[in-house]
C-alpha cells in the first residue's frame, strides 16, 4: 500500500540501473525521444492538453448538430432511421474524428 511519504533517494546501483535501462532504450530506438515530444520533466503533448477547457461556440456547435441529429431520426420511419444511425455512427463520426485530429496535428 502507498503511503503520503516522501521517496527516499536512490542509491549509486539503483542510479546505475536507470542509466543503463535509459541508454539501452536510446541506443535501441534514437527516434523515440522526438517520437513523444518530450525532454526530462516535460509532458507529452496529448498528456499536456488533458483538461483544456472547450471553447463555448465549439460546444454550443456540437450540441447543435446533435440535436438536430435527433430531431431527423425522430422524424424518420424506422427503417430509413435505423439505416441512418448505422451509417452516422459506423462511417461518419470515425471520419470525422480522424480528419479533425490530423488537422489538428494529432495524428
Amino acid at each position: 500500500m502507498l503511503e503520503d511519504r516522501p521517496a527516499r533517494p536512490l542509491d549509486p546501483c539503483e542510479m546505475r540501473v536507470l542509466a543503463e535501462i535509459s541508454a539501452a532504450t536510446l541506443r535501441d530506438d534514437p527516434g523515440l525521444v522526438h517520437r513523444l515530444d518530450g525532454v526530462e520533466g516535460r509532458l507529452h503533448p496529448p498528456v499536456a492538453q488533458t483538461g483544456t477547457p472547450l471553447a463555448w461556440p465549439l460546444v454550443l456547435g456540437v450540441m447543435t448538430v446533435a440535436v438536430l441529429y435527433a430531431l431527423v431520426i425522430v422524424m424518420l420511419p424506422p427503417v430509413l432511421a435505423l439505416s441512418v444511425v448505422l451509417g452516422v455512427q459506423l462511417v461518419l463520426v470515425p471520419a470525422g474524428c480522424l480528419i479533425w485530429a490530423r488537422r489538428r496535428g494529432e495524428l
